[in-house]
């Protein structure tokens, strides 16, 4: 998990380079919870990527990035959401608040976007039931997160939009770093690992379908982390499916340059996890 906070500051500059040049939709308007003008940050939004071949009743897939809640990879964004176009689903790319917030405001911007997504449904011309979370890494803890803390909304709210579920109707966690625990421990000083702990509730039943992905050889997230998450899920009886590959580095992404120490060729077993991913999501009306 080490990572300066020099290279954090660069990869989120290139991260808010990249996202500028995109049309952005702020999910929370200029009424942003837990808004600090003092952190250099830009306001929560989603990109939106229409597909051009969808079918009626599609869904959407709302693409959370990882990046050690540190800054947004631009590897696991906007490639992702075009990649999940050609198979006619929707997609939504987060960009969602890190570090120094806490884990809670960022889960809360997550569950927001869910939120947000459902309520423009007919707008972005998606069925409202279809919506589904992908992320990657730290957007696969939030991913998590979102699928086992989500809401029916709260019909008391003044905002419309807060109103609406928060529930996901599916789950992509790509090599999620998940560190399942019994409870969560009260931090008298700040923890970045903390960040990563997962409390899993074994009666829950609202978990939706969900899809695992990982390489056995990746040396920040063990693959064991992705087995016991998928085993707790089965024994909470959601249906799960799971693909290990036996190489490709931490943070592929699609899986489709070479990164990191990668041999040429080695990441063309994982490159495979995206079809199986989209005919997984066809098979639940996406």
């Amino acid at each position: 998990m080490a990572t300066s906070l020099l290279e954090a500051m660069q990869k989120q500059a290139i991260w808010k380079e990249m996202i500028s040049q995109y049309d952005r939709q702020f999910i929370w308007g200029d009424n942003v919870p837990n808004w600090d003008d003092s952190i250099d940050q830009d306001k929560p939004s989603i990109t939106f990527f229409k597909s051009k071949n969808s079918k009626e009743n599609h869904g959407c897939v709302l693409v959370i990035p990882g990046g050690k809640y540190l800054y947004k990879s631009v590897n696991e964004a906007m490639n992702v959401a075009q990649k999940i176009n050609e198979s006619g689903i929707d997609a939504a790319v987060l960009d969602y608040r890190v570090v120094p917030y806490s884990r809670d405001v960022i889960l809360n911007d997550a569950k927001r976007a869910i939120r947000y997504l459902r309520f423009k449904s007919s707008d972005f011309g998606f069925d409202e039931n279809k919506i589904a979370v992908l992320g990657f890494s730290a957007g696969g803890n939030i991913a998590t997160l979102c699928a086992l803390s989500g809401d029916d909304g709260d019909i008391n709210s003044n905002d419309p939009i807060e109103r609406v579920s928060s529930r996901p109707n599916a789950a992509v966690l790509c090599y999620a770093a998940v560190n399942i625990v019994d409870k969560y421990e009260q931090q008298d000083d700040f923890s970045l690992i903390s960040y990563f702990d997962v409390v899993i509730d074994r009666d829950f039943k609202l978990f939706p379908p969900t899809f695992i992905w990982q390489s056995m050889r990746d040396r920040m997230i063990n693959f064991k982390t992705s087995m016991e998450l998928g085993t707790a899920l089965v024994e909470m009886d959601v249906p799960v499916e799971m693909h290990f590959f036996p190489y490709g580095e931490h943070g592929q992404g699609l899986a489709d340059t070479k990164k990191g120490e990668l041999e040429d060729g080695d990441n063309k077993l994982a490159l495979c996890w995206s079809d199986l991913c989209m005919r997984w999501l066809d098979y639940y009306g996406f």
